[in-house]
């Protein structure tokens, strides 16, 4: 009993896992060695690949609801594609003065009145198709594009910012497609804001899509504002 003990020879399975935690610990060594050369943007975008390939495998990223656009009615606001929007009225008539239309057979002219507000830092042309040339009719078959401020009937070229504006909003439509005493659904744009820094340069929206339905009356046009032959 003097004597000191000798240690109890290893089992083959306690040797073979000290061999795999040695390996493991060398791999995770040269892992971490190998990470820090790697550019931190190849690992953002290696991870996201991962991501989706383990999400594939398991169906898929789940699709996120989109909510559908809102229903409103004349005098409410709606802000979409940096815009405030609020439908005012809508009237019906025959070739109506400082709209520049001129209806053929069959056609009238449909005029909506709005009152829009630029929320957007800077000046936006009116005659895109995310700002006034996004509004349009539901069901309706609208043709050519006029729009006009009518505080003074000049042209609404261009929304500055922060100035409220109530326009005028003409097309042409066939006269058998609204009548007065319908009603109609505006539709108001909306769209996504980008700024442009490889091929595209500055401020632009696209994604352009319904924002929202303004249900409104058809009036009949006085005819003071239409012209007479």
């Amino acid at each position: 009993m003097g004597e000191r003990d000798e240690p109890l020879p290893a089992s083959r399975e306690e040797a073979d896992a000290a061999t795999r935690a040695a390996s493991e610990a060398r791999i995770t060594a040269w892992a971490r060695k190998m990470a820090d050369r790697v550019p931190t943007a190849w690992l953002v975008s290696g991870a996201g690949a991962v991501l989706l390939a383990s999400t594939a495998a398991f169906g898929g990223l789940a699709d996120v609801p989109v909510p559908k656009p809102p229903k409103l009615h004349a005098g409410e606001h709606y802000v979409g594609s940096d815009l405030d929007m609020s439908v005012v009225s809508a009237a019906i008539g025959g070739e109506v003065r400082g709209t520049g239309l001129s209806p053929a057979a069959g056609q009238r002219t449909l005029v909506v009145v709005l009152d829009v507000t630029n929320e957007f830092s800077k000046p936006r042309s009116a005659s895109a198709k995310d700002v006034l040339k996004g509004v349009t009719v539901k069901d309706v078959a609208v043709q050519g594009f006029s729009a006009d401020r009518t505080v003074d009937g000049s042209s609404a070229s261009f929304l500055q910012p922060g100035v409220a504006t109530r326009v005028r909003i003409s097309w042409l439509v066939d006269a058998d497609d609204v009548a007065p005493g319908d009603e109609i659904q505006v539709l108001l744009p909306d769209s996504t804001h980008f700024v442009g820094e490889l091929f595209t340069r500055g401020d632009y929206w696209a994604d352009i899509r319904t924002g929202a339905y303004v249900t409104v009356g058809v009036d009949e046009l006085p005819a003071e504002d239409e012209v007479t032959s």
